[in-house]
This record gives C-alpha cells, structure tokens and sequence, in this order.
C-alpha cells in the first residue's frame, strides 16, 4: 500500500459500484473497472484507493452484477484464481469408460476451467 492512502470501507466501494453498474452495462477487463471504482472513490476522499482483486472479490455480493471469467492455458489448481475458494471437480467417462476429468468449477463466483484451459485471462463485469 502507498503512503498517504486509505483503504475504502466495503459499504462504499458497494455503493459505488452500484452507481456504476448502473451507468456502465458491461466492462471488460478488472483493470478498467478498478479505475472506473478508484475515479469514483477519489470524489469522496483524494486518499481512497482499493486494488483489482479486493474489488473483484467484494463485487461477488452484489445482485445484480455477473462475473464471467475468460480462461488460458495453465496449470491444474485446487483453490478457484478469483475467490480462493476450493474448487469442484466434474467428471464424464470416456468411450473406454475410465473416469476423467472434465472440468473445475467454483461454486461461489462461476469460474470454470476445461481443456487445460485453467487460468484466468480476463474479468468480465456485467449487468443482469
């Protein structure tokens, strides 16, 4: 954190984005909504800032707002990239009938990763 900067209270940064969400239908990357969020903060103090995953995670509560998540190439995980909680594992079988895995979900913000495709590339914020 820089000198001289305060972290918002979560009831703000909600209002805020709810302000936004309101303005905006979608936005297409996590940095563009931190700066649309830090624009807004700084009108009510010069010294409020918040970072990209702060504001990714506490956008999760919001109603009427989704996340969707773009993924890369990456390697296997056990907690989901966005909210650090545990993923899902889904199966299929194959024509063989063996057991493989199909894809990892996360229960609390949608991500989900597939085809060696477990990475996040981009955050997707949009209106409902």
């Amino acid at each position: 954190m820089r000198k001289g900067t305060k972290i918002p209270k979560k009831d703000v940064v909600l209002f805020v984005v709810k302000e936004l969400i309101q303005k905006h239908k979608k936005i297409d990357s996590q940095e563009e909504f931190t700066d649309l969020v830090n624009a807004n903060l700084k009108r009510v103090d010069p010294k409020l800032t918040i970072s990209g995953r702060r504001l990714r995670i506490l956008s999760l509560d919001i109603p009427n707002l989704k996340l969707t998540i773009e993924t890369k190439k990456g390697k296997l995980r056990k907690k989901c990239p966005s909210c650090s909680k545990t993923l899902r594992k889904v199966y299929t079988k194959n024509l063989k009938g063996r057991k493989i895995l199909y894809k990892l979900a996360c229960p609390r913000c949608g991500y989900f990763g597939k085809n060696g495709k477990f990475a996040p590339r981009r955050y997707v914020f949009l209106r409902k």
